[in-house]
């Protein structure tokens, strides 16, 4: 098991949690912005995507302020369970809070994606929500590595992210609006996935939308029971 919280060492994941550490306050403002006041909708489809149970294990990697891990304590009921892991100790003191708030018991531990602080095959279910690109690409593939090794025969990984829309004038609008949050594809991560171990790899769309545009995707794959 790992049981350290590895920091990030290129420039590249310095910066990028540099950025994130700025912010920490204005996290979840910024979330209700981006989705008009809907980020709740957005994180019930998200677990929908993710099939997850009642009475199953999950884990958020990259949880921010903890609000799609706290829908899915609440999910799984009394007889699962839910933790959640992000790179930025100010971001789990939040998601400590919050959890206390809303009279849940999570295990939110700092922790970096490439060196998860987890026994082997404890979760059903690991999901990100746009956080998988905010890193270096070694600290990415040994992230999903990782992942797997965490996950039990059977279990699920889901990834949710800002993707460009299919058609070609939403498109070109979705990068006026968006620029450089469209800049990586999540479907890049299908080889990734599947060398690391995981199968019935796919990609797909959410219904929700952002300014009416398609711009939310997901991918997931399985481990072999």
């Amino acid at each position: 098991m790992r049981n350290e919280f590895q920091p990030p060492q290129s420039s590249e994941d310095v910066a990028i949690r540099s950025q994130m550490e700025r912010m920490v306050g204005s996290y979840d403002s910024y979330m209700k912005l981006v989705t008009l006041g809907r980020e709740r909708a957005l994180r019930r489809e998200t677990l929908e995507h993710a099939r997850l149970e009642p009475g199953e294990s999950f884990l958020e990697v990259g949880c921010g302020t903890g609000t799609l891990t706290i829908a899915a304590r609440q999910l799984v009921g009394p007889g699962g369970s839910a933790a959640g892991i992000d790179a930025i100790p100010a971001m789990i003191e939040l998601s400590r809070r919050k959890a206390t708030r809303a009279g849940v018991d999570i295990e939110f531990r700092p922790g970096s994606i490439d060196a998860l602080p987890f026994a082997d095959h404890r979760f059903d279910v690991v999901a990100g929500s746009f956080m998988i690109f905010h890193m270096s690409d070694p600290v990415r593939r040994n992230g999903i590595r990782e992942i797997r090794r965490v996950l039990r025969p059977g279990g699920r990984v889901l990834f949710l992210d800002m993707t460009e829309p299919a058609g070609g004038l939403a498109r070109k609008v979705a990068r006026r609006l968006f620029g450089g949050m469209l800049e990586h594809d999540l479907r890049e991560l299908e080889p990734v996935l599947t060398e690391s171990g995981f199968s019935d790899v796919t990609f797909g769309r959410a219904r929700f939308r952002v300014m009416g545009l398609s711009v939310v995707g997901f991918i997931r794959g399985r481990v072999a029971a």
